[in-house]
């Protein structure tokens, strides 16, 4: 088993899908990780399924699927669009769009996790507002490893309300 969950991580370092980001400031019980970095590059290719980014200052080779590309609104990408990326404090794509282009709308929610199904695809999140159910982008699903039901965490939600990063609340 743990050479499975082993492959799957490293599997999930080689091809990086993420999800907008861009979360408006949580309060004062939110606090979360550091200030995700934003990197300025350019799509290097499309082959295979895949949107590969030039390295920058700061940035490894990336690639994202088309499909989660378009999903995040980079629709027809192209060799030399200008885009940016945003990296978590764990140096996972979380989010990405063109130069120029507003990323859409996110939000925060804090809460103790209440339920985290084994597959790490299904949080349960309890908080004054009371339980609510979100599903985990995959990229971020591998934090779940990290916490345990019961934790105080930060959960960021993309429009479609699917978290795509998660971190214990001090």
């Amino acid at each position: 088993m743990r050479l499975i969950l082993v492959s799957i991580v490293v599997a999930a370092g080689l091809v990086w899908c993420g999800s907008p980001t861009f979360a408006r400031e949580a309060g004062p019980a939110e606090h979360g990780p550091p200030t995700h970095k934003h990197l300025l590059t350019t799509v290097e290719k499309v082959q295979s399924g895949l949107v590969f980014f030039k390295p920058a200052a700061g940035l490894e080779h990336r690639a994202v699927s088309v499909h989660k590309a378009e999903r995040m609104g980079l629709n027809e990408a192209k060799a030399g669009d200008e885009v940016i990326l945003v990296i978590d404090e764990s140096n996972m794509l979380i989010d990405l769009h063109r130069k120029g282009t507003q990323p859409a709308g996110h939000r925060l929610i804090a809460g103790k996790l209440t339920y985290a199904d084994p597959f790490w695809e299904v949080i349960e999140i309890t908080n004054a507002e009371g339980k609510q159910t979100f599903a985990m982008d995959d990229a971020a699903g591998s934090k779940l490893s990290m916490l345990k039901e019961g934790n105080l965490v930060r959960a960021e939600l993309n429009e479609d309300n699917m978290v795509v990063d998660i971190a214990l609340t001090h």
